[in-house]
């Protein structure tokens, strides 16, 4: 997938890899949610694309996502987390 064809998506920044590692050197993909209604299916489409840009030894690894709910609403977070669950094994997070 190339950043061309979801550049709309990405300029709305519903996530972002910061460039920084855990404790384990795994990344840290950041999900900053708003007030604003955040789409599940572009949130899917951007963690799919970004996710896909580190090497295979980066990815092996896995990521660490933070879940930034302050400035959204509780059920908004907690679909994001459930989705992140569900996803755990494809997106190799923890």
């Amino acid at each position: 997938m190339e950043a061309s064809v979801i550049l709309p998506i990405l300029k709305k920044k519903l996530a972002f890899l910061s460039g920084g590692k855990d404790r384990r050197s795994g990344l840290i993909l950041t999900i900053p949610l708003c007030l604003e209604q955040t789409s599940m299916d572009e949130l899917s489409v951007t963690l799919d694309y970004l996710l896909s840009i580190p090497s295979e030894k980066c990815k092996a690894r896995g990521f660490t996502v933070i879940v930034d709910g302050r400035k959204s609403q509780w059920n908004v977070v907690k679909t994001v987390v459930l989705m992140l669950q569900v996803n755990k094994f494809s997106y190799n997070c923890s």
